[in-house]
């Protein structure tokens, strides 16, 4: 009968706690598979976008790089221009003459800008009067009077002092027409009068987007939207014949309105989020104020191997699940039995403390929590006879302190003391006197409690000193010092005053001389540290450990002993009284490890 209701009990809770486990165990792993997966899903796709977005502006930095370049090259050779070239060179401003002297001045300026400027194609200087200079890596120079044309031309386009980019150039016969090539005002420093234009045709402007990824196209427009370059070698070709037509702006037009409406990289909903991410990734870079990159890249592979590597994590974790549900399951069966006969035994035990219980013989959990309940069984009396012990020690403690809280002889000298001050008129003294020993005595009974505030414990110190002070000031000398940095804890009541009672008694008065006794407390993180130094006649360690080492029972005096005795009983180990190493005098040294809820 027995065994049966074992059985069903048994039964019961493992089907309990099968159900338990079954649902939350599932939820919990189903919750995981998506938070995994769309986790792992974002992080992928996010490290596509940075790459894509990484070699974009590669891209971007390297075509706006060597665009400053030559800007910074064509105004270094107004410069070099200005410099070389005076008033009386340039006949008031019209222009140079062709001749050889003029063309030696000229090629000495030009020489050490263009070699310096590795990427200049063609270079290109007309003057007002029609004369031009012209320069490339083949015609080392070369200076006609035949840029009446070119003149006409740069003017009717608004080439200013800030420059202009252009793509197309005709109207001089000795460049090919396509651009891009860099125009600027050609302006004298000192008079500021225009003397002409500079031309520049940087050469591999578009090196930087011609890559070998066939995922990426690249397309650069410029301010009116006219497609300048694409890395798509069908698309420049398009364009290339369209250009004989007088199609291409339309074409650009087209074209740019198209990768506009395509912007699937501007963002992304909870939609695409779960349901698929976009296909193409798009960013738009400005070049130089001037020119607009577009990147339109095809994300479908790496998308496509992403969801495949997804799928594979999902099938596994779920096959783990399913795996770990059935193992645990197994040893939940057997866990289960021991379990509830040890509970089966606790509950039939009697009101007092359970016995001990048949061991398994098992080297596992089960078998250890048997084995320690038997222990713990085992130790409950020991225990129980522990508390009462250290109840009475408690009890022995407080009487103790209670007896130091009456020092009948303390009180006595000291209201005879106050009787004397009276008798010989020093009623100030006397008044002084009494309100200090109300002070103390105030502190000393403090409500019965057993603690107090540090704050409280160093105001009765300091009461205490105050009194002894009236009463030996031929012989004694107080200084309390408190750090800033202390904080105000509770502490038990009367930890410091023994200590001063002590130096005074059995350090200032054996002296026979004034003495000076300094309290100094202070902090050190969660340690509290208490100094109560004297300059008497000294003890030797020897003499403090057979004080801390045995009680020492005086009618004047609470001892060493009994202070050790009641902080090791509150605090444990947290807590030391020691004796400080000094050449003359005695400094007793009480540290407290103070826990944090109690700070």
């Amino acid at each position: 009968m027995k065994k049966r209701i074992r059985t069903k009990k048994h039964g019961t809770i493992l089907s309990k706690l099968r159900i338990i486990m079954l649902v939350p165990f599932f939820v919990f792993f189903l919750i995981i598979v998506l938070v995994l997966g769309v986790q792992y899903r974002e992080k992928s796709y996010k490290e596509i976008e940075d790459q894509i977005t990484y070699e974009d502006e590669t891209i971007s930095q390297t075509l706006e790089a060597k665009i400053e370049n030559a800007q910074s090259s064509v105004n270094t050779m107004i410069l070099q221009l200005n410099e070389v070239l005076g008033e009386e060179d340039l006949h008031g401003g019209e222009g140079p003459a062709v001749n050889i002297s003029m063309q030696r001045k000229i090629y000495k300026c030009m020489i050490n800008t263009f070699t310096t400027f590795s990427n200049a194609e063609q270079v290109i200087i007309v003057w007002n009067n029609g004369v031009t200079w012209y320069e490339n890596w083949i015609e080392n120079y070369s200076m006609q009077n035949d840029g009446q044309v070119l003149l006409k031309e740069l003017d009717s386009l608004g080439v200013g002092r800030s420059g202009m980019w252009l793509m197309q150039l005709d109207s001089y016969p000795r460049t090919d027409g396509a651009g891009p090539y860099f125009a600027k005002k050609y302006v004298d420093v000192d008079s500021g009068s225009a003397l002409g234009y500079v031309v520049l045709k940087p050469s591999g402007i578009f090196a930087s987007m011609d890559s070998d990824n066939a995922e990426r196209t690249l397309y650069l427009f410029g301010p009116s939207d006219e497609l300048i370059h694409s890395s798509s070698a069908e698309v420049m070709d398009t364009y290339t014949g369209l250009l004989r037509t007088g199609k291409a702006g339309a074409y650009s037009e087209e074209l740019r309105n198209k990768l506009q409406e395509s912007d699937s990289g501007a963002g992304r909903n909870l939609g695409e989020i779960f349901g698929g991410i976009p296909a193409t990734r798009k960013n738009t870079s400005v070049i130089d104020k001037y020119w607009t990159l577009i990147s339109v890249t095809d994300t479908s592979a790496s998308i496509s191997d992403l969801n495949r590597t997804i799928y594979r994590i999902l099938l596994l974790i779920i096959i783990t699940a399913f795996a770990m549900y059935f193992i645990l399951n197994y040893f939940m069966g057997k866990l289960i039995l021991p379990i509830q006969n040890l509970s089966d035994h606790m509950v039939n035990a009697p009101d007092e403390l359970p016995s001990p219980i048949a061991e398994l013989g098992e080297d596992n959990e089960i078998g250890i929590l048997v084995k320690h309940f038997n222990q713990m069984a085992e130790r409950n009396k020991a225990l129980v006879d522990l508390l009462l012990e250290e109840k009475k020690q408690q009890e022995h403690l407080k009487f103790q302190l209670l007896q130091s809280q009456i020092k009948p002889h303390f009180l006595y000298n000291s209201l005879d003391t106050i009787y004397c001050l009276a008798e010989m008129g020093q009623n100030e003294d006397a008044a002084h006197m009494t309100k200090y020993l109300s002070d103390y005595y105030r502190h000393v009974l403090s409500k019965g409690m057993d603690w107090v505030l540090l704050t409280e414990e160093i105001e009765q110190t300091r009461s205490y000193l105050q009194i002894q002070t009236i009463r030996y000031r031929n012989l004694l000398d107080y200084e309390v010092v408190v750090n800033d940095n202390v904080e105000d804890i509770r502490i038990p009541k009367l930890t410091m005053q023994p200590l001063v009672e002590n130096a005074i008694y059995h350090g200032i008065k054996p002296l026979g001389k004034k003495g000076s006794i300094r309290l100094l407390v202070s902090q050190d993180g969660d340690r509290i540290e208490i100094r109560v130094v004297d300059d008497g006649v000294g003890m030797s360690r020897k003499q403090f450990e057979e004080e801390i080492g045995s009680e020492h029972h005086r009618e004047d005096g609470f001892g060493l002993y009994n202070v050790a005795e009641r902080l090791a009983f509150y605090y444990g180990k947290n807590c030391s009284i020691e004796m400080e190493d000094r050449e003359s005098g005695t400094s007793i040294l009480l540290r407290i490890q103070v826990p944090h809820d109690e700070t």
